[in-house]
């Protein structure tokens, strides 16, 4: 089994001002037929691999990809800063599938078994409770629980040794290299949750989990073996582990190659993953020396003893030219890595690494995904692309939504918010099979395009004249039961 499943992502619900409002899907349409395209509008080819094609920054947009987990070559789950996504056609269609009833912002972390079994965590600025959510059908129906809190809460990870036994880290807050953190614990699949370990300021426990030392992640490899992982100001690598399912933790020991610091926080671990019940990768940043450089650990014994491996050194010398380490490890031999500047493969256990030098830049690189040697997808400022050669050619992949609604009457008119006080409106007195846009600034810059009865699509005409804080670079209209 692959744990690799949490994500981080941010979502903002936007309200809909319109009658009878059923679903949104996004549809994919990719720029290349070498990356499944679908769609007529704009098809452009893949740039040229002998040629670097420059990202623009697209992180007002309420449509960017925040996050991507593909649990294989065909299904997955994503999310932007408004919707949670999923796809079951390698990224052709991907289906809104976030929870009714989620309004304001909010944020959380998600943590996908398979592609039918999900948890969703969600915490709000305005109240300390954490809600928790999950699914065993892919999205379709979910069912929810509510942890109380006294102090607003961050949750840091969300961990599932299986479909019953999980555990979730929450933060709440801390400054000078410490956090309050609390473990809780579900084994009913989330049905419930009490409270297994607590990081307190006011009172450290023995065999606990210290209150020193910054949280990033915690993991279980089954249901009594977890690591919390983090950086400190100390003198030593952190990382804490726990063999009864979280009731004690200890703090564990890594070997570390002649040269590399650990003091005064140059080194910080990551979550590690696990490949069945041996194998495993921990990753560890050191970035107190030049250049910074991430070794990925393994461990063939379940994670009892780590061992250090070939690191991935970061293509700029100068500390203040680093733009940090992104990785994905696809098994306990394939792993890619970027510092922001290029691609670095591994197939052999991590210990050797072969440079890639893409044909996109990798400035704004928020993650990678592969599920495969040769398959995979990024993040750049928002904005998704994919691979299908290993990471060499990149190709984007231009998604537009699809907004589904029913109205009874024999004139439709519907708004898509561009921005804080933009709107652009569309009207149909012939049941949706003609459309026009209602007079104003906004549709005087959108082309519609029909492309059935009850469906219209607009776009920009010119892109720079639109703001896109709240809609997507494309928008569909279907009117469906007209």
């Amino acid at each position: 089994m692959r744990f690799k499943y949490g994500i981080t992502f941010s979502v903002i619900i936007l309200i809909f001002m319109l009658a009878g409002y059923s679903m949104v899907q996004l549809n994919k349409e990719a720029k290349s037929p070498n990356s499944q395209s679908s769609g007529s509008i704009n098809a452009e080819k893949p740039p040229s691999s002998n040629s670097k094609t420059s990202i623009p920054s697209n992180t007002t947009s309420e449509s960017s990809f925040t996050s991507i987990h593909m649990v294989d070559a065909m299904t997955g789950w994503a999310s932007t800063k408004e919707y949670i996504l999923r796809t079951d056609d390698g990224g052709e269609n991907w289906t809104d599938i976030t929870p009714k009833g989620i309004v304001d912002q909010v944020t959380g972390q998600i943590f996908c078994q398979d592609g039918q079994t999900a948890w969703i965590t969600f915490t709000q600025e305005s109240s300390p409770k954490i809600i928790i959510y999950r699914t065993k059908d892919g999205g379709q129906n979910w069912k929810n629980v509510e942890i109380s809190r006294t102090y607003s809460t961050h949750i840091t990870s969300l961990s599932f040794s299986d479909s019953t036994h999980g555990w979730l880290l929450a933060s709440d807050g801390g400054a000078a290299g410490s956090e309050w953190v609390d473990v809780f614990k579900t084994s009913d699949g989330g049905a419930s949750w009490k409270q297994a370990a607590s990081a307190n300021p006011k009172q450290e426990i023995p065999n606990g989990i210290p209150f020193s030392g910054d949280k990033t992640g915690l993991v279980f490899a089954n249901q009594k073996d977890g690591w919390i992982t983090g950086g400190s100001p100390g003198p030593s690598v952190w990382l804490y582990t726990t063999h009864d399912g979280g009731q004690t933790w200890a703090s564990q020991s890594l070997p570390i190659p002649k040269g590399y610091h650990t003091g005064g926080g140059a080194a910080g671990t990551k979550s590690p993953y696990f490949f069945g019940s041996k194998d495993g990768v921990l990753p560890v940043v050191f970035q107190g020396q030049e250049p910074p450089a991430l070794m990925l650990y393994t461990s063939h014994d379940g994670g009892i003893s780590w061992y250090a491996t070939t690191p991935a050194e970061s293509s700029q010398e100068s500390l203040a030219s680093y733009r940090g380490f992104q990785w994905s490890i696809i098994d306990a031999q394939h792993s890619i890595v970027s510092d922001g500047y290029k691609l670095y493969y591994t197939f052999d256990g991590m210990q050797s690494f072969v440079a890639i030098s893409p044909n996109i830049d990798l400035k704004n690189l928020q993650q990678l995904d592969f599920v495969s040697e040769q398959l995979g997808w990024a993040i750049i400022d928002g904005d998704l692309w994919k691979t299908s050669d290993g990471g060499h050619v990149w190709t984007e992949v231009n998604w537009i939504s699809t907004l589904t609604i029913k109205i009874g009457s024999n004139s439709y008119e519907v708004s898509c918010p561009l921005g804080k006080e933009r709107y652009f409106n569309a009207l149909s007195t012939s049941k949706g099979i003609v459309w026009n846009p209602v007079p104003s600034t906004e549709g005087e810059n959108l082309d519609l395009h029909p492309t059935s009865p009850y469906t219209f699509i607009f776009k920009p005409k010119h892109s720079n004249e639109i703001g896109y804080e709240s809609c997507p670079k494309n928008f569909r209209i279907t009117v469906a039961n007209g």
